[in-house]
């Protein structure tokens, strides 16, 4: 197996690692690795836009207040701050990289409005297909800069003495002084999502392999409207078609979200679990978009997708259901992005900055990467620059035993670890996966690409069973059925950190949020 060197690795292709890419592309030697090709990733297939406070009523403040709601008083505020406040310039950012915002008729950039925002902040690039702009744009910027490998899996990270030192593929060994994890969400580990069939997990449990803190991950979002029609999955609908008029119904045509007081516009948490409750009660629920004029001009990703499901959206109401959609944890960074192991980065979906609680606020999720992807870059860059170790750790090979499907592992955890959790049913998940754990842990020279992603997958549905089975309270993204409420809204504010050298639970003071 060949071996190279690079100042900077980064794994993963969305805007996260693009933007940390193109940061450092002209001081360093970049290796992005991607286990696709560099346009596929959930980035790409982002619809709702970036949240940015740009109106003439609205101020990185209201930004501020509305994600602290959102999350439900969980987070590390210092960043949230960071992310409101620089959330103008990355727009300006993003201009000068050539990405084209739709404009209002008086040249001003037109401003959406999604769930839990208190102001129309959305800004979007051609419609309901930002993500793609945005990942373009970047890809054109680093594509003659950086060495790009597609198709590539890293099956491991290089550890020398407690030190991530590289990582290795499926044929090089690659050392580098700094690695940066951006490797998105783990959608795939549940039966119906919003994310690339890519998303498995891999960054989680390469993190944790290497002895890294994982923080909060207990805390997923499901987003209410994955269109699904005749059990097939044509995408998410962006929250964004209703904030421009669309509405939830059941099968009798009542409007299921009458009983907030945001109705359609009320946090994801709320409105997936509407859904699912009327799901479980046997009806179906669909997305009425009939009242929203020029939808094809403003939502124009949707509309084909509709023509492929064989619905005339401008007659007939749209087939929804709730899918995983983005994980609120991950890996323990700070501001700069490094991780609780030397040498390790995370940045994006993949790590846990606390800028999200316990409940992402809409469209904070490619601010949240190209914000931090600024902080991994200045950190990176001020390395030292010295020789690269060539060295690593030997590591024992454990032959593994039969491992499930990909299938069984979204059946298991849908049912177990899904949209409402119980102990009982956690407990069931946790004594399924654990006779599987030992093989897991280890990467073994003949293992496929499907063999890891599916240990991958078994290590993050643990960490996602272990912290959902020690948080006995329901808050944001994390509904337990037998700890409805915590302590009348007076919350204790419990961060459940995990890693491979133990369990960590870190209490702060109590915070008021009623």
């Amino acid at each position: 197996m060949a071996k190279k060197r690079a100042d900077v690795v980064i794994i993963g292709s969305g805007v996260a690692g693009l933007m940390t890419a193109h940061l450092l592309a002209d001081e360093m030697n970049v290796i992005l690795i991607t286990k696709s090709n560099v346009e596929s990733s959930n980035s790409s297939w982002a619809q709702g836009g970036m949240a940015a406070a740009l109106g003439e009523n609205d101020d990185w403040k209201q930004h501020f207040k509305d994600t602290i709601l959102a999350g439900v008083n969980h987070h590390n505020e210092h960043h949230v701050e960071i992310l409101v406040k620089k959330a103008p310039a990355v727009v300006k950012l993003l201009e000068d990289l050539g990405v084209q915002f739709d404009h209002k008729d008086d040249g001003s950039i037109l401003l959406g409005m999604e769930g839990a925002h208190s102001q129309r902040r959305i800004v979007h690039s051609n419609g309901d297909k930002t993500g793609q702009a945005f990942t373009k744009a970047l890809i054109e910027a680093v594509q003659d800069r950086v060495t790009l490998l597609e198709e590539t899996m890293v099956k491991r990270l290089l550890l020398l003495k407690g030190k991530v030192v590289g990582v290795q593929t499926e044929n090089d060994y690659i050392f580098a002084r700094a690695t940066v994890l951006a490797t998105g969400g783990l959608g795939q580990l549940y039966s119906h999502t919003s994310n690339v069939t890519e998303a498995t997990g891999d960054g989680f449990a390469l993190a944790y392999r290497a002895g890294a803190v994982l923080k909060d991950m207990e805390f997923i979002q499901f987003h209410p409207t994955l269109f699904i029609q005749n059990g097939e999955s044509f995408g998410l609908i962006s929250e964004a078609v209703r904030g421009e008029g669309g509405y939830l119904v059941n099968e009798k045509s009542e409007k299921i979200m009458n009983w907030h007081p945001l109705k359609d516009l009320a946090s994801r948490d709320v409105v997936s679990r509407t859904i699912f409750e009327q799901m479980q009660d046997g009806k179906r629920v669909f997305l009425d978009c009939r009242a929203i004029s020029n939808i094809a001009e403003r939502f124009p990703g949707l509309v084909q997708r509709c023509e492929k499901a064989k619905i005339d959206i401008a007659t007939s109401p749209l087939p929804v259901a709730p899918g995983a959609h983005f994980i609120s944890g991950g890996i323990k960074t700070d501001a700069a992005g490094q991780t609780s192991v030397f040498g390790l980065y995370a940045v994006g979906e993949v790590a846990c900055t606390g800028v999200h609680g316990s409940n992402r606020l809409a469209s904070n999720s490619l601010l949240e990467g190209m914000v931090f992807a600024e902080g991994v870059a200045n950190a990176v860059s001020q390395i030292p620059a010295r020789p690269i170790q060539q060295q690593y750790d030997n590591v024992e090979v454990i032959v593994s035993d039969k491992l499930p499907s990909r299938l069984a592992i979204q059946q298991q955890m849908t049912r177990y670890v899904g949209i409402n959790r119980s102990e009982v049913g956690l407990v069931k998940m946790k004594q399924w996966l654990e006779p599987l754990m030992l093989s897991a842990l280890t990467i073994s020279e003949g293992d496929t690409r499907s063999i890891i992603e599916i240990k991958n997958m078994l290590i993050t549905a643990w960490l996602v069973t272990e912290a959902a089975l020690t948080r006995t309270e329901s808050r944001g993204g994390h509904k337990r059925l037998d700890y409805p409420k915590s302590n009348d809204h007076d919350w204790l504010n419990v961060y459940i950190e995990l890693s491979r050298n133990g369990k960590y639970v870190t209490t702060a003071d109590s915070a008021n949020v009623g």
